[in-house]
């Protein structure tokens, strides 16, 4: 059980620290301009550091694994050192671009891929098969995977506790998964990173005292994607569709967020208001709660999501070694996505046109 307790200790007294002191590092860890930002949910300037608890927790929990025998999770965590210490940079100074934090994000996969010897082999499908089995091309393919995952988990990270919420429900689906396959290890280092962010929620949710920041979304982005990897090379007959169920909700608004912004010309990197929990937090606003709530629609919208996270998950995990029907709740889950979030949009702008509706907070962008 210490496996377990240390992690989440040291993460939560790591989290402690920084919020009680934050008055003392604030300047350097809040960007006091961040609430004027276009995709920002939150009114205070904030610490946006939480993934120093969140790696705290990750890295107790790996030295205790060591002393079992077990060295996998700290290889993955080493091996996405750079990674995490660009995006920390980055929630210190705001001055690094996305290209060189993707970059950084590809460069620590890499090692991890010369490191352990694992990459993405199978597709679960007859017509991407011959591109796993060259390895150069399926060793870039895993970079890609890696690194793109990692960015998505950053952008889901838009409300108090949906990130976190979001990074603790697949780490316990991944568990699901490893318990079926019978791949204990596994199941301790998706224990261990449930349990590290577990810490950081209790501060960010519902009050949002601290941020994980750019460094916090990509370690348990590349943690998570890392595992489900690992899980896949010890235990090849796992869906690769099931595991897209359980890692469902970055990858599909990532997705959305891409068809958006192509379809509008703009650059991938632009900031928008439009990904699904920003619709989900304006239409909260909209029609129950009305202009200057956000500090009670940011956790609400939160609250509502979970739930609907959880099901493609726990889906990926009964359907675990079933690639055909992974598959079909894979598109399922897709169409609903989509679905819902366009019906979201123009429910929103349908009650904003009534006459005498007031103008909540801010308006609600076409539907592409």
């Amino acid at each position: 059980m210490l496996d377990f307790w240390l992690p989440l200790f040291a993460s939560i007294i790591a989290c402690g620290v920084l919020v009680v002191t934050k008055a003392k590092h604030l300047k350097f860890t809040g960007a006091g301009d961040d609430t004027s930002a276009v995709q920002a949910s939150h009114t205070v300037p904030t610490p946006r550091i939480g993934g120093v608890a969140v790696m705290t927790g990750m890295v107790t929990g790996a030295l205790v694994g060591l002393l079992q025998g077990h060295t996998t999770y700290l290889v993955l965590l080493l091996t996405g050192l750079p990674m995490f210490l660009t995006g920390l940079g980055e929630d210190l100074f705001r001055h690094i671009s996305t290209k060189v934090r993707y970059l950084a994000t590809v460069v620590s996969a890499a090692i991890a891929v010369w490191v352990t010897g694992i990459w993405i082999t199978t597709a679960d499908s007859y017509g991407l098969e011959w591109a796993f089995a060259l390895p150069p091309l399926a060793i870039l393919i895993t970079l890609f995977v890696v690194a793109s995952y990692c960015h998505a988990f950053n952008l889901i990270d838009g409300l108090n506790g949906l990130a976190s919420g979001t990074g603790i429900l697949i780490a316990v689906g991944l568990a699901g998964i490893a318990v079926q396959s019978g791949q204990q290890e596994i199941v301790s280092m998706c224990m261990i990173t449930a349990v590290s962010i577990a810490g950081f929620f209790i501060f960010n949710f519902p009050f949002g005292r601290i941020f994980l920041g750019d460094g916090g979304a990509y370690i348990i982005g590349y943690m998570l994607t890392w595992i489900g990897l690992v899980i896949l090379h010890l235990e090849p007959a796992t869906s690769t569709w099931a595991l897209f169920l359980v890692f469902f909700w970055p990858l599909a608004d990532t997705l959305f967020a891409i068809y958006r912004r192509l379809s509008r010309g703009v650059s991938l990197d632009t900031a928008d208001r439009l990904h699904f929990h920003q619709v989900v937090l304006r239409g909260l606003e909209i029609f129950f709660l009305g202009r200057n709530k956000r500090s009670t629609a940011n956790p609400l919208a939160t609250s509502v999501l979970l739930p609907v996270i959880a099901v493609p998950i726990f889906t990926g995990v009964y359907l675990w070694n079933n690639p055909l029907a992974s598959f079909l709740a894979l598109v399922f889950f897709g169409f609903a996505f989509v679905l819902s979030y366009r019906i979201g949009i123009r429910a929103a702008q349908a009650r904003l046109r009534r006459p005498g509706a007031k103008q909540e907070n801010t308006r609600v962008q076409p539907a592409e």
